[in-house]
């Protein structure tokens, strides 16, 4: 499976929140979470007759997030969705699983430092269950 995240931009967004390192074998866990997340959001669109996947069929959806920077890679996300389901996917659905990502690495984050460590690490992801 092609890695949806940014990995240079997740590393950034990490530091940047919590003068924390990450280690490689945290990408592989939130990529299948991302994969998942479409997946879901893929279904949903199609029960509800839709051509496109929306922001809005994301089990966790925010009303107009505030985005500055995607996380994951648009052009791999589209292709996937396009690929395995043959829907178009809306620029909201690239903010909706940005949004995912950032909740995800808070919570690795905090994991981490309960740990006492500084380097946030495969053990400390846990799929996000609220943003």
């Amino acid at each position: 499976m092609e890695n949806l995240v940014v990995i240079s931009k997740v590393k950034k967004f990490i530091k940047e929140k919590s003068d924390c390192n990450t280690s490689s074998g945290f990408f592989e866990p939130l990529n299948q979470d991302i994969v998942k997340a479409c997946r879901e959001a893929m279904n949903h669109a199609q029960k509800l007759g839709r051509k496109t996947v929306m922001g809005k069929d994301f089990n966790l959806f925010k009303e107009n997030p505030e985005i500055e920077e995607a996380l994951v890679v648009a052009s791999k996300v589209k292709k996937m969705i396009k690929d395995e389901s043959t829907l178009s996917t809306s620029a909201q659905a690239i903010d909706q699983l940005t949004l995912r990502v950032h909740a995800a690495c808070m919570q690795a984050i905090e994991n981490a430092k309960s740990d006492k460590r500084k380097t946030v690490m495969d053990r400390d992801f846990q799929a996000p269950t609220t943003l």
